[in-house]
């Protein structure tokens, strides 16, 4: 195993000289090749859009050869994080908050441009990466003093930033009214659950608020949210008030999608909808709800071979 950074890409990159980040210097402007990077606008379900920084392809593979170092160091986020960790997922998310009489989402605001270069050269430095690797890592990984949304190891390296603000929040949990309320806690990317049946759950908002903020991130107060029992709880995508599915507009919505496609076929038309979109919302709902996405994967299998059959009409 490649023991330092610097040895891995002398040994297997050719790349460019790097000048070494100064310890503390809270952005990398001076030394930043903006040509490296290509800027993306995807925009988002909620409206707006989120901005994609996207490495060229030798960039790319030095990050993806880092992540695959920090890997075989056995470097991994907290117990807390289940957004871009392996093994983990919205459905592990969720399954720790079913059932619970609060659920409590709290959305940290920006969160990739909050992880400043700074914040991941220490994040590495504490979980056991040397100065200068550490240094090394931040200055390939970083854009302009900050992670890049777009880079293959932001979201690794950002969960490493925030184990800090997870053994933080996991401890304001465990200790909620002198921990005689069993209280979860768990993270899925930017956004923070807590759950429990104590009905004064409300009231350990601005505590974590406050937390958030000492660790350097900014809460998007407009969505915070308290879910009770009686209405639809909901964490990352995923209803949490029986058992872990998909809302049931989600799944309405494809399949009335996926008859409007199909209709249009059989009369001979052009579907407008893409149906490999629909794919992967199908493909995310299974992996959700067994029965109800195999379902909806069936009908894209169809609408897919009507599609070919009127290819093959017209040829």
């Amino acid at each position: 195993m490649v023991t330092n950074i610097h040895h891995m890409f002398n040994t297997f990159v050719p790349s460019p000289p790097r000048h070494a980040l100064p310890i503390g210097e809270p952005h990398q402007e001076e030394i930043v090749d903006h040509s490296r990077y290509r800027i993306v606008s995807i925009p988002k379900r909620s409206g707006g859009v989120r901005i994609l920084e996207i490495p060229d392809a030798l960039l790319m593979q030095e990050q993806r050869r880092i992540l695959g170092w920090l890997y075989a160091r056995k470097v991994a986020p907290s117990p807390y994080a289940h957004g871009f960790v392996r093994g983990r997922s919205i459905v592990t998310n969720a399954r720790l908050h079913v059932g619970k009489r609060v659920v409590i989402r709290i959305d940290i605001k920006d969160f990739f441009p909050s992880v400043t270069a700074v914040m991941v050269r220490e994040a590495l430095i504490t979980n056991g990466i040397s100065a200068v690797d550490a240094t090394a890592i931040t200055e390939i990984c970083t854009l302009d003093g900050r992670l890049p949304q777009g880079g293959p190891a932001s979201p690794f390296l950002s969960n490493l930033v925030a184990m800090r603000l997870d053994y933080r929040l996991a401890g304001l949990a465990r200790h909620w009214r002198d921990g005689k309320c069993s209280t979860s806690y768990s993270r899925y990317a930017d956004d923070l659950a807590f759950s429990s049946d104590d009905r004064h759950l409300n009231h350990l908002v601005p505590a974590a608020t406050r937390i958030i903020r000492d660790c350097g991130f900014a809460v998007h107060e407009n969505k915070t949210r308290v879910y009770r029992r009686s209405a639809r709880q909901i964490l990352a995508g995923v209803v949490v008030n029986a058992k872990p599915n998909v809302p049931r507009t989600v799944r309405r919505n494809l399949r009335a999608e996926l008859h409007q496609a199909r209709e249009a076929l059989v009369r001979g038309d052009v579907p407008t909808t893409d149906l490999r979109r629909l794919r992967g919302l199908a493909a995310h709902i299974r992996a959700v709800n067994a029965v109800a996405g195999v379902s909806l994967l069936r009908d894209v299998d169809e609408v897919e071979r009507l599609q070919l059959a009127r290819s093959a009409v017209q040829k």
